[in-house]
C-alpha cells in the first residue's frame, strides 16, 4: 500500500511539469538520471527563460531563446578560454589598414571562399587556439589566390604551445591568440588538420593532450609528403591600437573594418551572453561589458554590412554550426560590441612564390575582393527587401 502511495505522488509530480517542458525535453532529447535532477534542471530552464527575457528585452528585438544549453549548468556549456597575463604587453606592430580602405558598404569573405569550415572545440577552452589557427587559414588562402586551402591544426597549437614564458599558454585551460602565433614562429610550421587532427573530447573536460613532438619535427622532413601541406607564420600584426585595460569603450572601429576590406581578423570578446543566442544582431547593449578584463573568447571576424537597418559584423564562432547562425554570429557594428576590437590580430604568412606566381594571386585577390563584396551587397539587398 505504502508503494503504491508512493508511485501516485511520483506521478503526480511527473504531471506538474508543464507542456513547454515536456516539449523541450523531447525536442533536445532530454534524460535524466533521477527525478532529482529533473527538477533541478527544471529550475534552471525556468532561471534560463527569465534571463532570455531580460537580454531580449535589452537587445530591442529577440536574439536570444531557448536551445540545447538551457538546462546546463555554466561550468556545463560551451567552453570559452582567452586567458591573457594581466601584465601582458603588447609589442606586434598596429598596420594601418585605413591607408587603402576602399570604403565598401558591405563585404563577407566566406562568399569568396576566403574562409574555412565552422569547427568545433568541444568541451577544451582552447578558443585562442582555434582562432588563431582559422585566420592562419585565411591568411594562407588569401596570400595564395585559393591555392592553399586546406584546414590546419588546431591540436597542435592547443598541445604544444609551451605554458611558460611572456606567451604561454594552457591549452584546453585558457590561453591567448598571441601566444598561438608566438609559437608558430618558432615551429617548424603549422601541420594540417588530417595530419595533427583535433583529439580532445567534443562532449566533456579532458586533459589537454600531450605535444606530438615526433609528428611536429616531421612536418618539414623527410616524411613531409605524406603529412601533407603545412603553414608558417613570420609574425602578427594589429587591426586597431590594442586595448588591455579599462572599459575600451573608444576602440578604433573605422580601422577594424578597413582591416576586414583586406583580410578575416582573429579577435576576442566577451561572450559571457552568447550561449543563449539564437540568432538576429546582438546588440552592445545586450552583449555587455566591452571591458579588456571582462574578455573570455576568441573567435574570427569575417566581414561586416554597412547598410543594413542595424549595421553588423560577421564572426565566426568554434562551437559547431549547431549554434547561432550556422556557426556564427552578428554583432552591432556602430559600437565596440562584446569588446571585438579590444584585441584583434592578423598573422602573417611565409609563402615560397615566384615573382610570376605572386602576381597572378595578387590578381585572383582582387577577384575574390569583388566577389566578397558584391555577393555580400546583393544579399543585403534581398534582405533589406
Amino acid at each position: 500500500m505504502r508503494n503504491c502511495v508512493f508511485l501516485l505522488l511520483a506521478c503526480s509530480v511527473a504531471a506538474d511539469y508543464p507542456e513547454e517542458w515536456k516539449a523541450f525535453k523531447a525536442k533536445h532529447k532530454k534524460h535524466y538520471a533521477s527525478d532529482s535532477e529533473e527538477k533541478e534542471r527544471f529550475q534552471i530552464y525556468l532561471a534560463s527563460k527569465e534571463r532570455v527575457a531580460k537580454l531580449n528585452k535589452l537587445n530591442g528585438e529577440p536574439v536570444f531563446g531557448i536551445n540545447w544549453m538551457s538546462d546546463r549548468h555554466e561550468s556545463e556549456k560551451h567552453s570559452k578560454g582567452l586567458k591573457k597575463p594581466k601584465d601582458f604587453v603588447p609589442t606586434a606592430p598596429v598596420r594601418d589598414f585605413k591607408k587603402t580602405m576602399r570604403g565598401a558598404s558591405a563585404i563577407d569573405w566566406r562568399y569568396a571562399k576566403a574562409v574555412t569550415p565552422v569547427k568545433n572545440q568541444g568541451q577544451c577552452g582552447c578558443c585562442w587556439a582555434f582562432s588563431a589557427t582559422e585566420t592562419i587559414e585565411s591568411q594562407m588562402i588569401l596570400a595564395s589566390a585559393n591555392a592553399y586551402d586546406f584546414i590546419l591544426s588546431a591540436q597542435q597549437i592547443c598541445s604544444c604551445t609551451p605554458s611558460t614564458g611572456t606567451y604561454g599558454s594552457d591549452g584546453c585551460d585558457g590561453g591567448f591568440t598571441e601566444g598561438a602565433y608566438e609559437y608558430v614562429k618558432s615551429a617548424v610550421g603549422l601541420a594540417s588538420g588530417d595530419y595533427i587532427p583535433f583529439e580532445q573530447s567534443l562532449t566533456e573536460s579532458s586533459t589537454t593532450k600531450s605535444c606530438p613532438t615526433s609528428k611536429v619535427e616531421q612536418i618539414d622532413g623527410e616524411y613531409q609528403e605524406l603529412s601533407g601541406d603545412y603553414a608558417q607564420v613570420s609574425g602578427y600584426s594589429y587591426a586597431t591600437t590594442p586595448c588591455t585595460s579599462g572599459s575600451c569603450s573608444d576602440q578604433d572601429l573605422t580601422a577594424l573594418q578597413a582591416a576586414l576590406e583586406t583580410t578575416p581578423v582573429s579577435v576576442c570578446v566577451n561572450a559571457a551572453n552568447w550561449n543563449d543566442y539564437t540568432g538576429g544582431v546582438l546588440t552592445s547593449a545586450a552583449c555587455g561589458s566591452m571591458a579588456a578584463d571582462d574578455q573570455d573568447h576568441c573567435v574570427q571576424a569575417v566581414g561586416f554590412n554597412a547598410t543594413a537597418s542595424t549595421p553588423y559584423w560577421i564572426v565566426r564562432n568554434s562551437w559547431a554550426t549547431t549554434w547561432g547562425e550556422d556557426g556564427y554570429i552578428r554583432l552591432e557594428m556602430s559600437k565596440n560590441t562584446c569588446g571585438l576590437a579590444d584585441d584583434a590580430t592578423i598573422p602573417e604568412v611565409k609563402l615560397d612564390l615566384s615573382a610570376e606566381e605572386a602576381l597572378q594571386a595578387a590578381a585572383k585577390r582582387e577577384e575574390m575582393y569583388q566577389l566578397a563584396t558584391r555577393a555580400s551587397s546583393n544579399q543585403a539587398k534581398q534582405v533589406v527587401v
